[in-house]
């Protein structure tokens, strides 16, 4: 009983006080390194707090501080650093430059926020996970493949982009840029990405500079698209969504057909069909679909050769 209250206050590692240098410090005789600007682990306490006299809560630095959470071993083994950084509804207009430093983050949630510009998030090398939705973000650049190399999971929903630039992340499998301003996609994006949420924006033409391979969802819902015709680069969709559509015509939905690999069709309150009955509907999409397998048409289910009956 004793040997075990003497490991939870061991385990129990978690005040922080500001330093600038790396320093060395034992944790159950480990040497404790890599831990930025925040170095110094006492036991005894499981509330990480900082010396922030002089700092402000309106100060972004201060707010990321406070935000960092889950201590966890580095990769490297050599040291302990946070891995989540969680600053939700904190007022945030910026991102400070210091955040660079924390390397060790895998986990960011910035979201509802005032930020405008996300650079400096860029050469974060372990973050897996960001959600930087529900700001206001103008403009994010190129995402060259030298930045987040590890990212797999990104939100920039409901902010005010309007242009975007070429997507090169090397590791990224979810993309959500819904709720923005775009109103052109004719980009290069990342081969990896499986899910691409482009929703609720302004776009008419959709095209892409190079082949998809791995993408299997595909949400382009209330956007002004014209056309279907970017199938040659995403041959392998699986799902696809384009509800709330009033300008594709109905001679487009013939390209339906290349879509090989389509199973789930969501084209709820599209403009052509509202007129027409469900039986006028699905001998649309046989005919349209004929060299294809749909297994849904606005999640419900569908059987090909029941429709020829």
């Amino acid at each position: 009983m004793e040997e075990s209250s003497k490991n939870r206050n061991i385990n129990n590692t978690k005040k922080i006080s500001n330093k600038d240098n790396y320093e060395n410090k034992k944790i159950n005789g480990e040497d404790v390194k890599e831990f930025n600007d925040e170095n110094y682990i006492s036991k005894n306490n499981s509330d990480v707090k900082y010396d922030s006299s002089d700092e402000n809560a309106n100060d972004p630095l201060f707010n990321i501080k406070e935000g960092l959470t889950q201590l966890e071993k580095t990769l490297c083994g050599k040291g302990y650093a946070f891995s989540n950084l969680i600053c939700k509804n904190k007022n945030l207009s910026s991102i400070p430059k210091e955040i660079e430093k924390y390397i060790h983050l895998k986990y960011i949630n910035m979201s509802h926020n005032k930020i405008e510009d996300i650079t400096n998030l860029y050469q974060l090398p372990s973050v897996i996970f960001l959600d930087i939705s529900y700001n206001l973000i103008k403009n994010i650049g190129q995402l060259k493949n030298t930045f987040l190399k590890n990212c797999i999971y990104i939100n920039l929903s409901h902010n005010i982009i309007k242009n975007v630039e070429d997507v090169k992340l090397k590791s990224i499998l979810e993309f959500d840029l819904s709720y923005n301003n775009i109103d052109r996609l004719d980009i290069h994006i990342s081969y990896t990405v499986k899910k691409l949420i482009i929703s609720n924006n302004n776009i008419k033409k959709l095209s892409f500079k190079n082949m998809l391979p791995n993408l299997e969802f595909l949400d382009i819902s209330s956007n002004p698209i014209e056309n279907l015709e970017f199938y040659e680069d995403t041959p392998n969709i699986n799902v696809l969504k384009i509800n709330n559509n009033s300008t594709i015509q109905m001679n487009q939905l013939i390209y339906l057909n290349n879509l090989k690999f389509l199973k789930h069709l969501d084209m709820e309150n599209y403009l052509y069909f509202k007129d027409k009955s469900y039986k006028e509907v699905k001998q649309i999409l046989l005919e349209n679909t004929k060299d294809i397998n749909l297994l849904t048409f606005n999640g419900n289910r569908i059987v090909n050769k029941m429709m020829k009956n």
